[in-house]
């Protein structure tokens, strides 16, 4: 009974301290992300987590702890963030903004070999040429899937390359288990961020996090070039629409006077021109 005891109040320590842990660093990192973590492997967690520190922290947490925390928190946005936990939660917080932080986890993914289910996110080929294999029963495997092989240098060779899976297909364990044993990671991993807030409490959804400053910059080009237009098209003056409004007005009556062929110091120019053109067209009807 008193070991039971002893179990329970070492674990409910360990709760308080990474409860406490986790406040603290609400307090030192302006941008606090969540995302799952599953199926990254250790060692390239260690690796990511090395490469992005002191600036980004990594901190594992139960689902009901980071949700207890949150609870004892004040910080604007924590409450909304604890809606959005995953599966295998990891707290990241980080000194950069949260697009800056997604970006710099986004480029950090690692190969993984595939699992009976796992789809295929783009097609899977077996290349052409040498394997470590030495000849065997992979043989009949490899030739049960329609594989062409070869006995090379008394290693097991690929004839010609073939696409095992297409992009959007399930292995089954059968594929899976081959692509193992040819040393073959389709898959791509890397930390699935589920949601974040900022300093202000702001919160950020991945669809948001994904958009690159580039595609902002694009989407505010295209949005005021559109209201622009618009604003044209309803005669709206302002310091913006003046100019260009000018510009299609003078070529608007510039066209009108080509058609009535008024005469002035704009048209001059434009009318000769268009008489040198007739002429040449009369000039090779009636040579013609």
């Amino acid at each position: 009974m008193a070991l039971e005891t002893v179990r329970r109040s070492s674990a409910r320590i360990r709760k308080e301290e990474a409860i406490n842990k986790f406040l603290k660093l609400l307090k030192e990192y302006p941008t606090v992300m969540i995302g799952d973590f599953s199926r990254i492997p250790a060692n390239h967690f260690e690796r990511v987590r090395r490469e992005l520190s002191p600036d980004v922290k990594f901190f594992v947490m139960k689902k009901t702890l980071f949700k207890k925390a949150c609870e004892l928190s004040n910080r604007e946005g924590l409450k909304k963030l604890s809606e959005m936990v995953p599966q295998s939660l990891v707290v990241i917080f980080s000194r950069k903004d949260p697009f800056d932080t997604y970006k710099l986890l986004s480029e950090r993914k690692t190969e993984i070999f595939m699992k009976p289910g796992d789809v295929a996110e783009e097609d899977v080929v077996i290349p052409a040429g040498p394997t470590d294999l030495a000849p065997g029963p992979i043989l009949m495997d490899l030739r049960a899937m329609n594989i062409p092989t070869k006995i090379q240098g008394g290693k097991v060779a690929i004839a010609e390359s073939v696409t095992i899976l297409k992009k959007g297909q399930k292995a089954s364990a059968q594929i899976a288990d081959l692509l193992r044993a040819l040393n073959i990671k389709p898959l791509k991993v890397g930390f699935k961020v589920t949601g974040a807030i900022d300093e202000s409490g702001l919160i950020y959804s991945p669809e948001v996090l994904s958009v690159t400053r580039e595609d902002i910059l694009r989407l505010l080009q295209e949005a005021h070039m559109r209201s622009l237009n618009l604003a044209i098209e309803l005669g709206e003056i302002n310091r913006h629409t003046l100019a260009p409004m000018m510009q299609r007005a003078a070529a608007r009556a510039i066209a009108l006077s080509m058609r009535l062929n008024w005469v002035s110091d704009l048209t001059i120019p434009l009318l000769l021109r268009k008489a040198v053109q007739l002429a040449k067209l009369l000039n090779e009807k009636i040579g013609g």
